[in-house]
Protein backbone atom coordinates (compact mmCIF):
# COMPACT_ATOMS: atom_id res chain seq x y z
CA UNK A 1 0.00 0.00 0.00
CA UNK A 2 1.64 3.19 -1.19
CA UNK A 3 0.51 6.43 -0.93
CA UNK A 4 1.82 10.10 -2.22
CA UNK A 5 0.48 13.27 -3.26
CA UNK A 6 -0.39 14.00 -7.15
CA UNK A 7 -0.03 17.39 -8.50
CA UNK A 8 -1.04 18.73 -12.07
CA UNK A 9 1.09 18.36 -14.94
CA UNK A 10 2.20 21.97 -15.22
CA UNK A 11 3.50 21.41 -19.04
CA UNK A 12 0.52 20.07 -20.07
CA UNK A 13 -0.66 22.65 -22.41
CA UNK A 14 2.80 22.75 -24.10
CA UNK A 15 2.72 18.92 -24.61
CA UNK A 16 -0.72 19.80 -26.68
CA UNK A 17 0.89 22.00 -28.52
CA UNK A 18 3.82 19.91 -29.73
CA UNK A 19 1.64 16.85 -30.56
CA UNK A 20 -0.74 19.13 -32.86
CA UNK A 21 1.78 20.97 -34.35
CA UNK A 22 5.36 19.28 -35.18
CA UNK A 23 4.39 17.60 -38.56
CA UNK A 24 4.91 13.62 -39.16
CA UNK A 25 8.59 14.18 -40.28
CA UNK A 26 9.79 16.58 -37.48
CA UNK A 27 8.71 13.55 -35.47
CA UNK A 28 10.69 11.10 -37.32
CA UNK A 29 13.80 12.98 -37.01
CA UNK A 30 13.27 14.34 -33.29
CA UNK A 31 12.62 10.60 -31.42
CA UNK A 32 15.31 8.49 -32.22
CA UNK A 33 18.00 11.23 -30.41
CA UNK A 34 15.51 11.98 -27.84
CA UNK A 35 14.61 8.47 -26.86
CA UNK A 36 18.15 7.64 -26.45
CA UNK A 37 18.40 10.37 -23.26
CA UNK A 38 15.49 9.39 -21.61
CA UNK A 39 15.05 7.66 -18.77
CA UNK A 40 11.90 5.33 -18.48
CA UNK A 41 11.03 4.19 -15.26
CA UNK A 42 7.49 2.28 -13.99
CA UNK A 43 6.12 2.78 -10.32
CA UNK A 44 3.06 0.99 -8.82
CA UNK A 45 0.34 2.15 -6.10
CA UNK A 46 -2.50 -0.07 -5.08
CA UNK A 47 -5.17 0.04 -2.06
CA UNK A 48 -7.04 -2.93 -1.25
CA UNK A 49 -10.69 -2.10 -0.27
CA UNK A 50 -11.27 -1.69 3.69
CA UNK A 51 -14.47 0.07 4.71
CA UNK A 52 -14.74 2.90 2.17
CA UNK A 53 -18.35 3.57 1.46
CA UNK A 54 -17.75 5.45 -1.96
CA UNK A 55 -14.28 6.69 -4.00
CA UNK A 56 -13.31 10.34 -5.53
CA UNK A 57 -11.28 9.57 -8.33
CA UNK A 58 -9.65 12.59 -9.83
CA UNK A 59 -7.13 12.17 -12.84
CA UNK A 60 -5.16 15.01 -14.24
CA UNK A 61 -2.61 13.34 -17.43
CA UNK A 62 -0.99 15.03 -20.07
CA UNK A 63 0.28 13.18 -22.76
CA UNK A 64 0.88 9.47 -23.50
CA UNK A 65 -1.34 6.67 -23.81
CA UNK A 66 -4.53 6.36 -20.58
CA UNK A 67 -6.19 2.99 -19.89
CA UNK A 68 -9.18 2.83 -17.02
CA UNK A 69 -10.57 -0.31 -16.27
CA UNK A 70 -11.96 -2.55 -13.76
CA UNK A 71 -9.95 -3.52 -11.00
CA UNK A 72 -9.60 -7.09 -9.39
CA UNK A 73 -12.03 -8.02 -6.15
CA UNK A 74 -11.09 -6.70 -3.09
CA UNK A 75 -9.02 -3.76 -4.72
CA UNK A 76 -9.95 -0.20 -3.78
CA UNK A 77 -7.49 0.98 -7.06
CA UNK A 78 -4.46 -0.03 -8.48
CA UNK A 79 -2.39 2.25 -10.76
CA UNK A 80 0.66 1.70 -12.69
CA UNK A 81 2.88 4.75 -14.17
CA UNK A 82 5.61 4.20 -17.24
CA UNK A 83 7.33 7.80 -16.91
CA UNK A 84 10.44 9.97 -18.61
CA UNK A 85 12.01 10.11 -14.87
CA UNK A 86 14.56 12.68 -16.06
CA UNK A 87 11.29 14.88 -16.77
CA UNK A 88 8.30 13.54 -14.47
CA UNK A 89 7.47 13.00 -10.94
CA UNK A 90 4.44 10.45 -10.61
CA UNK A 91 1.55 11.58 -8.03
CA UNK A 92 -0.41 9.61 -6.17
CA UNK A 93 -2.56 10.30 -3.28
CA UNK A 94 -5.29 9.07 -1.72
CA UNK A 95 -6.50 10.85 1.27
CA UNK A 96 -9.85 10.09 2.60
CA UNK A 97 -12.39 8.92 0.55
CA UNK A 98 -10.43 10.77 -2.57
CA UNK A 99 -7.93 9.23 -5.03
CA UNK A 100 -6.04 11.79 -7.31
CA UNK A 101 -3.57 11.14 -9.82
CA UNK A 102 -1.35 12.30 -11.96
CA UNK A 103 2.39 13.22 -12.92
CA UNK A 104 4.24 16.81 -12.47
CA UNK A 105 6.85 18.12 -14.88
CA UNK A 106 10.26 19.11 -13.08
CA UNK A 107 11.43 20.28 -16.56
CA UNK A 108 10.86 21.29 -19.97
CA UNK A 109 9.38 18.89 -22.06
CA UNK A 110 9.90 20.72 -25.62
CA UNK A 111 11.59 17.79 -27.81
CA UNK A 112 11.01 15.04 -25.84
CA UNK A 113 9.72 11.82 -26.65
CA UNK A 114 5.98 11.22 -25.16
CA UNK A 115 4.32 8.61 -26.93
CA UNK A 116 5.85 5.82 -24.20
CA UNK A 117 4.44 7.19 -21.43
CA UNK A 118 1.73 5.13 -20.02
CA UNK A 119 -0.98 5.55 -16.84
CA UNK A 120 -2.95 2.25 -16.60
CA UNK A 121 -5.19 2.92 -13.39
CA UNK A 122 -7.91 0.17 -12.47
CA UNK A 123 -10.76 0.84 -10.15
CA UNK A 124 -12.50 -1.48 -7.65
CA UNK A 125 -15.98 -2.26 -8.59
CA UNK A 126 -17.41 -2.83 -5.23
CA UNK A 127 -17.81 0.89 -3.65
CA UNK A 128 -19.97 3.70 -5.29
CA UNK A 129 -17.53 5.94 -7.50
CA UNK A 130 -17.26 9.39 -9.05
CA UNK A 131 -14.97 9.89 -11.75
CA UNK A 132 -13.03 13.18 -13.12
CA UNK A 133 -10.73 12.39 -15.87
CA UNK A 134 -8.57 15.04 -17.92
CA UNK A 135 -6.07 14.47 -20.21
CA UNK A 136 -4.43 16.29 -23.29
CA UNK A 137 -2.48 14.43 -26.49
CA UNK A 138 -2.95 11.20 -25.36
CA UNK A 139 -4.75 7.73 -26.74
CA UNK A 140 -7.21 6.40 -23.89
CA UNK A 141 -9.24 3.47 -23.37
CA UNK A 142 -11.89 3.74 -21.07
CA UNK A 143 -13.59 0.40 -19.60
CA UNK A 144 -16.65 1.42 -17.23
CA UNK A 145 -17.88 -2.07 -17.37
CA UNK A 146 -19.74 -3.11 -14.05
CA UNK A 147 -18.24 -0.14 -12.28
CA UNK A 148 -20.49 1.67 -9.64
CA UNK A 149 -20.19 4.93 -11.13
CA UNK A 150 -22.55 7.76 -9.54
CA UNK A 151 -21.17 10.35 -11.58
CA UNK A 152 -18.02 11.44 -14.45
CA UNK A 153 -17.14 13.84 -16.04
CA UNK A 154 -14.31 13.05 -19.16
CA UNK A 155 -12.14 16.18 -20.51
CA UNK A 156 -10.05 15.46 -23.64
CA UNK A 157 -7.17 17.26 -25.55
CA UNK A 158 -6.53 16.40 -29.24
CA UNK A 159 -6.84 12.76 -28.44
CA UNK A 160 -8.37 9.19 -29.71
CA UNK A 161 -10.33 8.29 -26.95
CA UNK A 162 -12.25 5.16 -26.79
CA UNK A 163 -14.85 4.97 -23.96
CA UNK A 164 -16.97 1.08 -23.56
CA UNK A 165 -19.62 -0.03 -20.59
CA UNK A 166 -20.28 -3.97 -22.06
CA UNK A 167 -21.56 -4.58 -18.43
CA UNK A 168 -24.30 -2.64 -16.55
CA UNK A 169 -23.70 0.16 -13.67
CA UNK A 170 -25.38 -2.13 -10.80
CA UNK A 171 -26.21 1.65 -9.35
CA UNK A 172 -27.91 5.09 -11.00
CA UNK A 173 -25.27 7.48 -12.31
CA UNK A 174 -26.68 10.96 -12.00
CA UNK A 175 -24.69 12.73 -14.69
CA UNK A 176 -22.34 11.87 -17.00
CA UNK A 177 -20.65 14.81 -18.52
CA UNK A 178 -18.24 15.00 -21.83
CA UNK A 179 -15.76 17.46 -23.48
CA UNK A 180 -14.22 16.73 -26.41
CA UNK A 181 -11.43 18.93 -28.26
CA UNK A 182 -9.78 18.25 -31.39
CA UNK A 183 -9.99 14.82 -30.79
CA UNK A 184 -12.00 11.23 -32.42
CA UNK A 185 -14.31 10.20 -29.68
CA UNK A 186 -16.12 6.57 -29.60
CA UNK A 187 -18.50 5.79 -26.98
CA UNK A 188 -19.90 2.13 -26.76
CA UNK A 189 -22.64 0.51 -24.72
CA UNK A 190 -24.13 4.30 -23.33
CA UNK A 191 -27.31 2.06 -22.53
CA UNK A 192 -25.27 0.43 -19.56
CA UNK A 193 -24.50 3.28 -18.28
CA UNK A 194 -28.10 3.27 -16.47
CA UNK A 195 -28.00 7.25 -16.33
CA UNK A 196 -30.41 10.02 -16.12
CA UNK A 197 -28.40 12.43 -17.82
CA UNK A 198 -26.00 12.56 -20.54
CA UNK A 199 -23.70 15.77 -22.12
CA UNK A 200 -21.34 16.20 -24.52
CA UNK A 201 -19.63 18.81 -26.24
CA UNK A 202 -17.51 18.82 -28.91
CA UNK A 203 -15.22 21.07 -31.04
CA UNK A 204 -13.75 19.61 -33.97
CA UNK A 205 -13.49 16.22 -35.22
CA UNK A 206 -15.49 12.73 -35.15
CA UNK A 207 -17.91 11.54 -32.31
CA UNK A 208 -19.85 8.35 -32.26
CA UNK A 209 -22.25 7.54 -29.98
CA UNK A 210 -23.62 3.98 -29.36
CA UNK A 211 -26.20 3.93 -26.82
CA UNK A 212 -26.83 0.05 -26.83
CA UNK A 213 -27.12 -2.08 -23.82
CA UNK A 214 -29.29 -3.11 -20.91
CA UNK A 215 -31.74 0.12 -20.35
CA UNK A 216 -33.41 0.49 -16.91
CA UNK A 217 -34.71 4.14 -16.94
CA UNK A 218 -35.51 7.00 -19.67
CA UNK A 219 -32.09 8.73 -20.62
CA UNK A 220 -32.14 12.55 -21.42
CA UNK A 221 -29.18 13.84 -22.83
CA UNK A 222 -27.57 16.88 -25.10
CA UNK A 223 -24.97 17.03 -27.74
CA UNK A 224 -23.52 19.80 -29.13
CA UNK A 225 -20.84 20.13 -31.83
CA UNK A 226 -18.47 22.67 -34.10
CA UNK A 227 -16.85 21.14 -36.71
CA UNK A 228 -16.81 17.74 -37.32
CA UNK A 229 -19.06 14.17 -37.89
CA UNK A 230 -21.68 12.77 -35.03
CA UNK A 231 -22.94 9.35 -35.84
CA UNK A 232 -25.57 8.20 -33.21
CA UNK A 233 -26.16 4.67 -32.64
CA UNK A 234 -29.51 3.27 -31.51
CA UNK A 235 -30.77 -0.10 -30.06
CA UNK A 236 -34.44 -0.80 -32.19
CA UNK A 237 -36.76 -0.98 -29.40
CA UNK A 238 -35.45 1.98 -28.18
CA UNK A 239 -38.00 5.10 -28.18
CA UNK A 240 -36.13 7.80 -29.55
CA UNK A 241 -37.06 11.97 -29.42
CA UNK A 242 -34.42 14.48 -31.38
CA UNK A 243 -34.50 17.85 -31.04
CA UNK A 244 -32.14 19.69 -33.23
CA UNK A 245 -31.12 23.19 -33.49
CA UNK A 246 -28.15 24.29 -36.45
CA UNK A 247 -28.84 24.91 -39.75
CA UNK A 248 -25.49 23.71 -41.61
CA UNK A 249 -25.50 20.10 -40.25
CA UNK A 250 -26.68 17.49 -42.38
CA UNK A 251 -29.00 15.28 -40.62
CA UNK A 252 -29.63 11.83 -41.76
CA UNK A 253 -33.02 11.19 -40.07
CA UNK A 254 -33.64 7.24 -40.97
CA UNK A 255 -36.69 5.50 -39.04
CA UNK A 256 -37.44 9.11 -37.20
CA UNK A 257 -40.87 10.95 -38.42
CA UNK A 258 -41.05 14.91 -37.92
CA UNK A 259 -43.76 16.12 -36.00
CA UNK A 260 -43.16 19.82 -35.89
CA UNK A 261 -39.62 20.47 -35.14
CA UNK A 262 -39.17 17.19 -33.29
CA UNK A 263 -38.40 13.84 -34.61
CA UNK A 264 -39.44 10.77 -33.15
CA UNK A 265 -38.97 7.15 -33.62
CA UNK A 266 -41.91 5.14 -34.65
CA UNK A 267 -42.40 3.69 -31.24
CA UNK A 268 -42.09 6.38 -29.05
CA UNK A 269 -45.23 6.73 -27.77
CA UNK A 270 -45.16 3.15 -26.12
CA UNK A 271 -41.92 2.35 -25.62
CA UNK A 272 -40.45 0.58 -22.66
CA UNK A 273 -37.56 3.33 -22.04
CA UNK A 274 -36.75 6.41 -23.96
CA UNK A 275 -33.77 8.96 -24.99
CA UNK A 276 -35.13 12.16 -25.39
CA UNK A 277 -31.67 14.41 -27.17
CA UNK A 278 -31.23 17.85 -28.12
CA UNK A 279 -28.51 18.40 -30.78
CA UNK A 280 -27.06 21.42 -31.66
CA UNK A 281 -24.53 21.48 -34.43
CA UNK A 282 -22.84 24.30 -36.56
CA UNK A 283 -20.82 22.32 -39.20
CA UNK A 284 -20.39 18.93 -40.09
CA UNK A 285 -22.82 15.73 -40.83
CA UNK A 286 -24.84 14.13 -38.16
CA UNK A 287 -25.55 10.30 -39.14
CA UNK A 288 -28.02 7.93 -37.66
CA UNK A 289 -27.67 4.38 -37.72
CA UNK A 290 -29.86 1.65 -36.17
CA UNK A 291 -28.63 -2.10 -34.73
CA UNK A 292 -30.22 -5.05 -33.80
CA UNK A 293 -30.05 -5.18 -29.38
Amino acid sequence: MSESRVAVLHDSATALRIAVGLTATTLLLLLPRVAAGQDWRTSAYSRQLSNEERLVVDVEYGAGELRVAPGAAGTLYRANIRYDADAFTPRVAFTGHRLRVGIEGNKSIRGRNLDESLLDLRLGTEVPLDLDLAFGAATAHIDLSGLRLRRAEIQTGASRTRLQLTAPNPITCDLMEIEVGAAKFEAAGLGNLNARRFTLEGGVGEVILDFTGSWNQDLEASVAMGLGTLTLRFPTGLGVRVAKEGLLASFDSQRLTKRGSVYYSENWDNATHKLSLDLNAALGSIRVEWVDS
